[in-house]
C-alpha cells in the first residue's frame, strides 16, 4: 500500500477539520480523516485480493517528521491495519529500480541515478547509488509545496479572470463552479502536453453559463513559468550535498505524473544537458512498486533476493538539554545530523549536575 503526499498530515499539528458526515456538521482530526482513507483502501484491497488485508507496508514522503510519522502509524491502528514498515517514497522507488537490476557494477564503481519525483503536491529529488545487492541513498532535497496542482491552479485563475470579462461571472466565489473549473484545467492540461492547442469547456459553470475558451502551449508555459523557476533549486540541492559532479551522474529517472508536462521536463533537462532523461519506470505506480517489494522481503510467503538498503534522513536527530537556573543556556547535541546514514549506531555519553534536565529531540 502506497500513500504519498496526503495533505492532511502535512503540518505537524493540523487543526481539525469541518466536514459534513452523514447529513450532519462534525469535526474531525486529520489522523481520524487519514484513517478513514486507509480503511477504504483496505477494503478496495480485501474486495480485489478477495481476503482480509492487515499486514501493509505504507509509503510516505521522505520529509515526514516523526511526529507525523507517529500520526500515520496511530491512522492506520485506527483503519485496523497493521503497519510493518514506513518506507520513504524515494526509497521506494529506488528499491523498485535496484532489485530487478542483474548488471549493478561492484561497489567499488557504483552506478549513481538522479530520481526526480514531480507528482501533484510536492516534488522530491534523490540521489542513490546502487550496486550489487545493495542501494545507497546518498541524498535528498525536497520542494514540499510544488506540483501539478500549482499548475492547475495558474490554469484556473487564468480563466476565472478570462471569465469575469466573458461572461460576468465569479468563478471562485463559487465552490461548486470552482471544482468544475479544475477538473476541466486538468484536462486541458494533459491535452497540452501532446498537442499545441487545447480548448476547454464547463457546461454550466455556475448561473446557467456555459463557459468555453482555448490555450496554446506557449500561452500555457508562460502561464505557469513561476512554478518552473522553483524546479531547478531541489535538483542543485541534491546533486551538491551527494558530494557527486554532474559527469557521474549516469542516469536520470522520472518519476510521478507531472513530468510527463513537456515544459517540466525541459526545465529537468536545463540542469543536465549532457544526461538524456529516463522513463523507463512507470511515472505512476513506481512507489507502491517499491512499496509492494519492500512488502515482499517483510513476508514468510514470498522468497525476494537480498537487497540491501542505506538510507540517508533528511530530519536530524539529538539531545537537548537546559539547566534549571535561568542563567544557564540550553546545551544541544546533534547525535544524528542531517544526511546521517541509516541503519548506524552511536553510544553519547553525557555528564550533568543533580539540578540539570535533558531531553531528546527530533527536529526539523
Amino acid at each position: 500500500m502506497c500513500l504519498t503526499n496526503f495533505s492532511p498530515l502535512a503540518s505537524t499539528h493540523p487543526r481539525p477539520i469541518q466536514v459534513n458526515y452523514l447529513g450532519e456538521p462534525a469535526t474531525f482530526s486529520a489522523t481520524q480523516l487519514v484513517g478513514m482513507y486507509l480503511g477504504r483502501l483496505r477494503d478496495i484491497a480485501a474486495k480485489e485480493l478477495k481476503t482480509g488485508v492487515s499486514d501493509v507496508v505504507i509509503a510516505i514522503p521522505g520529509w515526514y517528521t516523526d511526529v507525523q510519522r507517529r500520526a500515520l502509524l496511530s491512522a492506520a491502528a485506527i483503519a485496523g491495519l497493521n503497519p510493518l514498515r514506513l518506507i520513504p517514497d524515494h526509497t521506494a522507488v529506488a528499491f523498485g529500480y535496484g532489485i530487478t537490476k542483474s548488471d549493478l557494477p561492484d561497489a567499488e564503481n557504483p552506478r549513481h541515478i538522479v530520481f526526480v519525483d514531480i507528482g501533484h503536491s510536492s516534488m522530491s529529488v534523490a540521489v542513490v547509488a546502487f550496486s550489487k545487492g545493495q542501494l545507497t541513498v546518498k541524498s535528498t532535497a525536497y520542494d514540499t509545496h510544488l506540483g501539478g496542482r500549482d499548475i492547475d491552479y495558474a490554469l484556473v485563475r487564468h480563466f476565472s479572470e478570462e471569465f469575469k470579462t466573458k461572461y460576468k461571472i465569479d468563478v471562485l466565489s463559487n465552490p461548486k463552479a470552482t471544482f468544475r473549473l479544475y477538473a476541466s484545467a486538468e484536462k486541458l492540461k494533459k491535452i497540452l502536453s501532446a498537442n499545441a492547442e487545447a480548448p476547454l469547456s464547463v457546461e454550466s459553470i455556475m448561473n446557467d453559463v456555459d463557459a468555453s475558451s482555448r490555450l496554446t502551449r506557449e500561452q500555457y508555459e508562460q502561464l505557469i513559468v513561476d512554478v518552473l523557476d522553483r524546479i531547478p533549486a531541489p535538483l542543485q540541492r541534491a546533486v551538491e550535498e551527494s558530494g557527486l559532479t554532474i559527469e557521474q551522474i549516469d542516469a536520470i529517472e522520472l518519476v510521478g505524473g507531472s513530468t510527463r508536462i513537456p515544459a517540466v521536463r525541459s526545465k529537468i533537462q536545463s540542469l543536465f544537458p549532457t544526461k538524456s532523461l529516463s522513463r523507463t519506470l512507470n511515472q505512476d505506480e513506481a512507489c507502491a512498486r517499491g512499496a509492494t517489494f519492500s512488502f515482499a522481503t517483510l513476508s514468510p510467503v514470498f522468497r525476494v533476493r537480498d537487497f540491501a538498503i542505506r538510507e540517508s534522513p533528511c530530519i536530524p536527530s539529538g539531545c537537548a538539554g537546559r539547566r534549571a537556573t535561568p542563567t544557564r543556556k540550553k546545551t544541544e547535541l546533534a547525535g544524528f545530523p542531517h544526511g546521517n546514514g541509516v541503519p548506524s549506531t552511536k553510544v553519547l555519553t553525557f555528564y550533568r549536575s543533580s539540578v540539570s534536565r535533558g531531553s531528546l529531540y527530533r527536529g526539523g
